[in-house]
């Protein structure tokens, strides 16, 4: 072989020698990654399917001053079974309570509205919260915004499949339930026990179907099973076969006995014991003969929507 030939040759093995290492752990680490980290990037969220549960790594720089907000928005909540509820009282009527005799294994029962929070109520609460236009929905007080805002969104989502009444735009109504002092909680909000989350609302009239009873029912509007039933009716779910509103919350702490294992019913006790839900039944019992139960005359209307209780202040009056 030629001298020059032999030479190039050397020169060409010598190269090889010298970057194939770099070229082989270029590719190694290109393998690796792709197989380790397996993510998808959308509207700044980056959900990482590396593991069986898909993790959510928050890229938008926009809460990065808020180091409680970041840490929330970063914990998987996926694979945790988080339910929310609602003690959602009317200032003269009371506590709404829905009838439920269909549970295979449970005798006939009342319930509050609420269920299950779903991973797309997740979803909904963080895009949400990274939205800087609506950054009112994060609850600074809580060291959890992103469990707290997906379970108010849950709540919502629910109350409207089982009573029609649709509050998903009024998550502001959806107030944190103080069950325990909040320094005795984990929570700031001190709004859950057993991995569910409990909230209170005001309900007024506008909130329920108040007007042609006898064509509604066909409809398949029901009204309360009370023995003076309001005339505020409900668009029930397949769930439940009727409702009624409970003025005294001590007797509903009774009847929510077998709803959800107990957790409820323990959780009014908790909240009567810390002032929030309060006893309407003197509201009842002296309400005028000449008001309509559920349609205040009209030189009365706003003393049953703004001031009669403080209603639009939210619980003054519950």
């Amino acid at each position: 072989m030629p001298t020059s030939a032999r030479r190039q040759q050397l020169t060409i093995k010598q190269l090889i020698v010298f970057i194939g290492p770099f070229i082989l752990a270029t590719f190694y680490t290109i393998s690796i990654h792709r197989t380790t980290h397996s993510s998808v990037v959308d509207n700044g969220i980056k959900y990482d399917h590396s593991s069986s549960s898909t993790q959510i790594i928050i890229t938008t720089q926009q809460h990065n001053n808020n180091p409680t907000i970041m840490s929330d928005l970063n914990h998987d909540y996926t694979n945790d079974d988080y339910r929310a509820f609602l003690f959602g009282q009317h200032p003269i009527h009371g506590l709404l309570l829905l009838y439920c005799s269909r549970k295979k294994k449970k005798p006939p029962h009342f319930q509050a509205p609420g269920g299950h929070v779903d991973k797309e109520d997740f979803d909904a609460a963080l895009a949400r919260l990274q939205d800087t236009s609506i950054s009112s929905s994060v609850d600074e007080d809580s060291s959890h915004p992103l469990l707290l805002l997906a379970c108010k969104i849950g709540a919502a989502r629910e109350l409207y499949e089982e009573t029609g009444i649709d509050l998903r735009n009024d998550l502001h109504r959806f107030q944190p339930v103080l069950l325990r002092s909040k320094k005795d909680g984990l929570f700031t909000t001190s709004c859950v026990l057993k991995h569910r989350l409990f909230f209170r609302v005001c309900f007024t009239d506008d909130d329920f179907v108040t007007q042609g009873f006898d064509s509604m029912v066909a409809l398949g509007i029901s009204q309360s099973m009370n023995t003076e039933a309001p005339m505020l009716m409900l668009k029930l779910s397949e769930e439940h076969q009727g409702f009624i509103f409970e003025p005294d919350p001590r007797r509903a702490v009774d009847l929510l006995v077998q709803h959800s294992g107990g957790k409820v019913s323990t959780a009014l006790d908790m909240a009567i014991a810390q002032g929030e839900i309060k006893d309407v039944t003197a509201s009842l019992e002296r309400n005028e003969p000449d008001v309509i139960v559920g349609h205040p005359m009209s030189n009365e209307a706003k003393d049953h929507t703004e001031t009669e209780k403080g209603v639009l202040d939210c619980f003054e009056c519950c």
